[in-house]
């Protein structure tokens, strides 16, 4: 999952590309039939004068026709043809009439292909005012409908520029905290795949493109690029529309135009919206305010030292920083490292050492500038400054996104190490690959001996305490009974909250959420939708600032809502679900990381603050 802080810049990566498809018109007049090509369709038929246009997928015209100047077969009706149509190839026929468009509809849909070659007879063609379709009088056979495509290709109706209208939410509204659905639709312009027309926007104050596709085979995974990456802090959810994650109940701006192939905006198609999230509720947890200390950069990896020092990290900037016991940045940076950040790439984790008061060892988790790997490595405090750097673990496996990336160590002295699938699902069940799993290392990366897969000869397999997830932007150890407990993005369902045992498979990509399977592992919590869970951490049985019942409790915390969640376990060995409500309802972003404090109180970061969370 991408997080993208509100005040970053970055450069865009524009995308370019041209499909070419060589076509050729036929101008025959009188009805005549061309030659038809092997392995092609050619559809004729009738209408009442129109000018007819066959497009492809990427919006070029494939063949077309314009019934001008001919003679009428019959009172009112022109014959046409459409010659060496492909077969197997997606299309959508246009019948264009005194500046109305009517796009062709078979089967409830405009968009088919035909499954072989031959002369097809449309018979006559109706062009229908009211609902603004044209259909066959014969409906040929031998077709496959495809999913409809709403969106009009630019320029078929001369001298009708194109336009954007905002549909949702209404301009000024104000809407509730969670993810913001944003609905538009578009006039004489299509949105298609990656190097045809689409359309831009852009978040706040942020210059940044965010490119949005809507053409064949697009999906969440690629209906929304920034820097040229899929991101999860905006998700495409249809051909019109995104949600929008994150946001704090704040005005918040959308700013629309739509582009052409080349990344040429249509200023002419410009549109704004303005809208604000309401302040939620108040729950049983807030977050003091104003923050205890803002300005910063992405903050995660918060690790407090024994002498009341706070570690972390700036994902974006690969900066280690320092907050000193009076919670005030130093402002020189304890640590700068060059790291790539494209996607959900950077300084992704940090821990101290559990006997950092004698070593003075800060671990790091990295993507290394040029995204050739990720690693762990180890560095010596100094008076404040980083030294000594040394790798613990080189040459891990590394993509755009799914990196994972948190580090912590156990109460056994061990460190854990959480690495996502890296975009291959297959990894996460592969021993081979460290990919998709929890590591359990010895300080020095070398892999302990009583790991569960020691035995197995291949060196990757010895590092790993369990298999079988995703990604995860979360764990802890609880305070009482020492279990790991992680948080699990799933793909577009299951987000999954688990106990994570030695030598576990938690199922993916074979299953996701409570699947019952006996192969696997359940989560005790799966969530559809999606919420980003992203840190977790467990309230001590001997918490004096919180209530009571909130001893033993886990806590964590989601980026899509930003609000934080409890979950009451039960039995004998806390490894069961007692109950889960939501604790805090947001109002203040996307939320990361949590830390206990010296002082006994969780403290939270979202994308440029950390927090104090006290009770109500």
């Amino acid at each position: 999952m991408i997080f993208k802080a509100h005040n970053v810049i970055v450069r865009s990566l524009a995308l370019a590309g041209l499909v070419l498809f060589f076509s050729a018109c036929t101008e025959s007049g009188g009805g005549e039939n061309p030659i038809a090509v092997a392995n092609t369709v050619t559809v004729s038929g009738t209408v009442g004068g129109t000018r007819i246009v066959a497009m492809n997928d990427n919006d070029q015209i494939v063949v077309e026709d314009d019934t001008a100047g001919r003679s009428p077969s019959a009172p009112g009706r022109f014959p046409f043809t459409l010659a060496s149509l492909p077969v197997g190839s997606n299309l959508r026929l246009f019948f264009i009439s005194n500046g109305s468009l009517f796009p062709f509809y078979l089967g409830g849909t405009n968009v088919f292909s035909f499954n072989s070659a031959g002369p097809v007879d449309l018979g006559f063609v109706t062009m229908d005012a009211g609902t603004g379709h044209s259909t066959p009088e014969f409906s040929p056979l031998n077709v496959t409908s495809k999913p409809e495509n709403p969106n009009t290709p630019p320029g078929l109706i001369p001298g009708i520029a194109p336009t954007i209208a905002i549909t949702s939410p209404l301009a000024g509204a104000a809407v509730p905290v969670g993810p913001v659905t944003v609905a538009f639709a578009v006039q004489n312009h299509t949105i298609g795949n990656p190097g045809t027309s689409h359309l831009h926007f852009y978040l706040e104050t942020d210059p940044t493109i965010y490119n949005f596709y809507g053409g064949n085979g697009i999906n969440g995974d690629n209906g929304v690029l920034y820097n040229g990456v899929h991101t999860h802090f905006v998700h495409w959810k249809s051909a019109t529309s995104f949600d929008i994650f994150g946001l704090p109940s704040t005005a918040h701006t959308v700013r629309m135009v739509l582009a052409d192939q080349n990344h040429n905006e249509l200023a002419s198609s410009e549109k704004t919206l303005s809208f604000s999230v309401s302040q939620p509720p108040a729950g049983d947890l807030q977050l003091q305010l104003p923050a205890i200390i803002s300005g910063l950069n992405f903050p995660v990896g918060m690790s407090l030292a024994p002498d009341g020092r706070i570690f972390f990290n700036e994902r974006l900037t690969g900066a280690i920083r320092i907050i000193n016991p009076q919670w005030q940045l130093v402002n020189q940076p304890f640590c700068q490292l060059t790291v790539a950040t494209s996607g959900e790439q950077g300084l992704l984790g940090l821990t101290l050492d559990p006997n950092f008061a004698q070593n003075q060892f800060v671990y790091a988790y990295y993507t290394v500038s040029g995204a050739t790997m990720n690693r762990v490595v180890r560095y010596t405090e100094s008076s404040g400054i980083c030294t000594q750097e040394t790798p613990i673990l080189d040459d891990l496996p590394v993509s755009a996104n799914h990196n994972g990336g948190i580090i912590q160590f156990g109460p056994d002295g061990k460190l854990y190490v959480v690495i996502g699938d890296v975009q291959n699902t297959a990894n996460s069940q592969s021993l081979t690959s460290l990919a998709g799993k929890i590591l359990r290392v010895n300080p020095d990366g070398s892999p302990p001996s009583d790991n569960p897969f020691i035995s197995n000869p291949n060196v990757n397999a010895k590092k790993i305490f369990s298999l079988g997830h995703r990604n995860s932007y979360g764990f802890t150890f609880h305070s009482h009974t020492g279990h790991l407990w992680e948080t699990e993005n799933g793909p577009g369902d299951n987000d999954e909250i688990n106990r994570a045992v030695a030598g576990g498979n938690y199922g993916w990509p074979t299953v996701g959420g409570i699947a019952n399977n006996p192969n696997f592992f359940n989560p005790i919590l799966a969530y559809t939708p999606t919420i980003a869970p992203t840190g977790i951490i467990s309230i001590p049985e001997n918490s004096t600032v919180y209530p009571a019942a909130y001893r033993n409790n886990l806590l964590f915390v989601d980026f899509n809502s930003g609000r934080m969640r409890r979950v009451v376990l039960s039995g004998a060995d806390l490894t069961q679900l007692g109950a889960s409500s939501i604790a805090y309802n947001g109002g203040q972003g996307g939320l990361l990381s949590l830390m206990l404090g010296a002082d006994g109180f969780v403290y939270v970061s979202n994308t440029n603050a950390i927090f104090k969370v006290v009770p109500q």
